[in-house]
């Protein structure tokens, strides 16, 4: 899908001081994305349209959920091959503003991930160039202003191997990662780059698929620096205009 067709053309009254006129305007598009186990509806999460099956594959690796097959079944829900008790303890109705918020805490994400124990390193220049490259990646933002994005970069040279938008910044988090789950792509040699804030659950998601790196151009909350610290994932915040906080794992980042 195109950055176009994620969003919309829609009429306005645009005011600068004492100057009011019609004009039109672009708008991000957010529409419902049913999600079924077996004919059986079991999630509904609000989502920009284009690259459903990417996040319903890293939303379901990021709750340990394991499906047979995911298709698409029309233009707004996806068919899970899946036993739809599968779901029932894991919370995933969900909206856009809050994406699959935080409803499993650190001792549940215990049973279910490993410590990232690659001895990936990063360089601080790579690190700090990332947000100059992603905005390059952000076609549809450029033409909104509405859309979080997130990236996966080479740790080795901070080149940005792919990216994702959407109105749900966990959405974004959830298509990347599906993406790299189809790619098979070695998640241990990347860094995940977050257009907004680094809440629990995005670094939830990037421990799940392995990646040793999260960096934010905004900040992290303190769940999320505690996840980070106990998984051994570097964790840098604020990461705009050639400068960066570390949270943890500073050793990563050199």
């Amino acid at each position: 899908m195109t950055a176009h067709a994620m969003t919309r053309e829609v009429a306005i009254e645009r005011v600068d001081r004492d100057v009011r006129k019609r004009d039109v305007d672009r708008v991000v598009v957010e529409a419902p994305l049913q999600l079924r186990a077996r004919d059986t509806p079991v999630a509904t999460i609000m989502r920009t349209p284009g690259h459903d099956l990417e996040l319903v594959r890293g939303l379901l690796h990021a709750e340990s959920v394991v499906a047979d097959a995911i298709a698409q079944a029309d233009e707004d829900a996806v068919e899970i091959d899946a036993d739809p008790s599968a779901f029932a303890a894991r919370g995933l109705l969900a909206s856009a503003a809050c994406g699959v918020c935080g409803r499993v805490a650190i001792a549940d994400l215990e049973r279910r991930a490993r410590e990232v124990a690659a001895d990936t390193k990063l360089a601080g220049a790579r690190l700090a160039d990332l947000p100059g490259k992603l905005r390059a990646w952000q076609a549809a933002f450029a033409e909104t202003g509405g859309l979080h994005a997130a990236a996966l970069a080479t740790a080795a040279t901070g080149e940005i191997v792919c990216s994702r938008e959407d109105v749900g910044r966990h959405n974004a988090v959830d298509k990347l990662v599906g993406w790299a789950l189809a790619e098979q792509l070695d998640a241990a040699a990347h860094v995940l780059l977050l257009s907004g804030r680094a809440g629990y659950e995005l670094v939830q998601k990037a421990v799940m698929l392995g990646v040793p790196v999260v960096a934010s151009v905004s900040a992290p909350s303190s769940l999320a620096i505690e996840l980070a610290e106990r998984f051994g994932v570097a964790l840098a915040g604020f990461v705009r205009d050639g400068r960066y906080n570390i949270y943890s794992h500073g050793w990563r980042i050199e």
